[in-house]
């Protein structure tokens, strides 16, 4: 140790660089006559306190704070319950092991920031964040905030419009976020000149041991779906009972932090027993033949020369079939009058208030999305990116025809823009390239009359068959306000539910004008065009009192048609079907030939019409499950299973046999 004396102050300078200075009086005082300087261990005791002990015991008071606030936001959205019965039901285990679970995202801000202010700031805001994220889609969608909507904080814009928050809030909100993160940095920056290298030495070990510890967690979190996780075990081990296909109920029975922690993502689909390319080629025979028998009723080349449009419309449905509510006007009196003489019938959706691109995957692949793992619970965004082609009816049609998918809105919602391509369409118009852009009322969507319009010009303008896949927006949330004319309606709910409600049902009425103005410009057209039209699900404005009188079936149901400019044979309908079965009801009203894929979900409908949202029905429409079917039921779902596998995340070994009109 080296010492200078100025006065009566001594500075020495200890081996290790840290500076002590002490009062010469006490330095060269006896034993028991004054102060002594303070010891290594007693200087090494507090930096272990400051910058190991207290930053832990922060993290974790942080980490509770937000573990338990995004659990009572979410409890306010509550649709079974009162929220303070739901929150009563909540066990201290899942509050503990969410605390867990959140703890290694702050471990993380700390030990990059290296600023506890600037942490709980930080973390607060986010949390903020994610809760009014998922209490506004909660509101407007009736489903939960899935990690997977993550990525759409890549389109700020479209993230903000979904919510229903004003740019300006928003953009202000991040404005004071940031000043205060920037003040606290400068003030960091300055208190840094007065540490010495011992506490510098702790200040960044703790960071690098929050940082590996952070790190360490984040991989147990992201790995929750693995077998061993000690996480997951920890979860089952409550036990927690995991409601695998309706996620408002997973969400709401185990919390939120479990239920975005079960949303991770895992496989796409359990590899099924047996599974091997000879297995797939005897599959792939044995439904060839089954298409051939068919195909020797049905019409070579029926599709050929005829435009095929597909219409998805957007939260198109029928409420005059729901218990609770009382309608002062039919909202779809030209779609009742034309399902009572085409192929038509009712849809059993796989959501309810949201799951738009769910609805159009399954029609446009005939896959269903209850063979794949719950936590594959959007393949739009989190599967089909993830290959360079995926089948589609465009396979089938495609050759014969050109191919177009229309959406009148933001091309990164459900990553469309990268799905229609994958998809096998040829070309694309989102709401930035379509040249009708018309809008009815105060609704802030593009019309589904306008969206038509775009679709009649194609069709003009087109000199090939044409293929259009279309998604309407005009009946997307928000309703309120849209139209001074609401429909009235009556019930047990207030006049604020009412007026959305009417505002809904109007919006209804202007889609079904706008289909009978569709339908009525291809009549006169020259070309031969077939139209498959279905709604996509219910919207979740409709009150508690509604949904509690009606059974989950009947909120998951739609209508759908089959249209056509020419004479279309007839259709043995079950009472309700599937979307994935929607593309057979057309090709049967066509009298078009069946590839083996088309054949075996053709007998799989005499079995399973539908396969949906945990509701599976057979072909008279009868509620059945997998252990109630008969033995060729079982052996069609295994058959069914198994090609989707292999289509979809497997080898593909069947995908030419299968998607081939032989």
């Amino acid at each position: 140790m080296h010492e200078t004396a100025t006065g009566t102050t001594v500075t020495a300078t200890s081996d290790d660089g840290a500076d002590v200075s002490a009062d010469a009086a006490a330095i060269d005082a006896p034993d028991g006559a004054g102060p002594r300087p303070p010891r290594r261990s007693s200087r090494a005791l507090r930096h272990v306190l400051r910058h190991v002990v207290l930053p832990l015991a922060v993290t974790v008071v942080l980490a509770i704070v937000v573990a338990r606030g995004l659990e009572m936001v979410h409890v306010r959205t509550e649709a079974y319950m009162e929220p303070e019965e739901r929150w009563a039901t909540l066990s201290s285990q899942l509050f503990v092991l969410g605390t867990l679970v959140v703890w290694p995202f702050v471990a993380l801000l700390l030990a990059v920031t290296g600023s506890m202010w600037a942490t709980a700031l930080l973390g607060l805001a986010a949390a903020a964040v994610i809760a009014v994220g998922d209490h506004q889609k909660m509101a407007q969608r009736g489903e939960p905030l899935y990690p997977s909507d993550l990525e759409y904080l890549a389109h700020p814009g479209l993230l903000l419009e979904t919510a229903g928050v004003r740019p300006v809030v928003a953009a202000g909100a991040v404005l004071a976020v940031l000043a205060v993160v920037a003040a606290i940095a400068v003030l960091s920056w300055r208190a840094r000149r007065g540490r010495t290298r011992v506490e510098r030495a702790f200040r960044w070990g703790s960071r690098a041991a929050f940082a590996v510890a952070g790190v360490a967690g984040l991989v147990v979190v992201m790995g929750f779906h693995e077998e061993g996780n000690p996480l997951r075990e920890a979860y089952d081990d409550i036990p927690v009972t995991w409601a695998q296909w309706n996620q408002v109920q997973n969400y709401a029975q185990n919390g939120f932090v479990a239920g975005a922690l079960y949303n991770m993502r895992g496989e796409a689909m359990e590899r099924p027993e047996g599974y091997s390319a000879e297995r797939m080629a005897e599959l792939a025979a044995t439904y060839e033949q089954a298409a051939l028998e068919v195909n020797a009723t049905r019409q070579a080349g029926a599709l050929d020369d005829v435009n095929v449009v597909v219409i998805l419309g957007e939260t198109f449905t029928d409420p005059t079939r729901l218990s609770g509510v009382e309608v002062d006007e039919d909202p779809i009196p030209f779609t009742r009058d034309l399902m009572g003489t085409t192929p038509s019938g009712t849809m059993l959706s796989s959501g309810f208030g949201g799951g738009t691109a769910n609805v159009e995957f399954e029609v446009l692949t005939g896959m269903s999305i209850a063979n794949f793992e719950p936590q594959m619970h959007a393949p739009y965004p989190m599967l089909v990116p993830h290959h360079d082609d995926f089948p589609s009816v465009t396979d089938r049609l495609g050759p014969d025809h050109t191919t177009l998918a229309v959406h009148p809105y933001a091309p990164s919602f459900y990553r469309r823009d990268v799905v229609y391509p994958v998809l096998g369409f040829e070309r694309q118009t989102f709401w930035d390239t379509i040249g009708h852009r018309d809008k009815v009322g105060n609704d802030t969507h593009i019309s589904d009359e306008a969206t038509y319009r775009e679709v009649l010009d194609e069709l003009e303008e087109t000199e090939d068959p044409l293929l259009v896949n279309v998604v309407t927006m005009q009946n997307h949330s928000p309703y309120g306000g849209n139209f001074t004319d609401p429909i009235g309606a009556t019930g047990d709910f207030g006049p604020g539910e009412a007026e959305g409600i009417g505002q809904y049902l109007r919006g209804l009425r202007h889609s079904d004008d706008a289909m009978a103005q569709l339908l009525e410009e291809l009549e006169a057209m020259d070309e031969r065009t077939i139209v498959l039209f279905y709604g996509d699900h219910l919207p979740a404005m409709w009150p508690g009192s509604v949904q509690s009188a009606n059974t989950e079936q009947t909120l998951h149901e739609t209508p759908w048609f089959v249209w056509a400019n020419f004479e279309t044979a007839p259709v043995d309908t079950p009472p309700v079907v599937a979307p994935y079965l929607l593309m057979n009801q057309l090709l049967a009203a066509a009298d078009a030939p069946l590839t083996p894929y088309d054949a075996l979900l053709e007998e799989l409908s005499g079995e399973i019409a539908a396969d949906e949202a945990g509701i599976m029905l057979d072909a008279q429409g009868r509620p059945t499950s997998e252990a109630d079917l008969s033995p060729r039921g079982r052996e069609l779902l295994e058959d069914y299973r198994l090609v989707q596998y292999d289509l979809s995340v497997g080898e593909r070994h069947s995908l030419e046999a299968m998607t081939t009109v032989p």
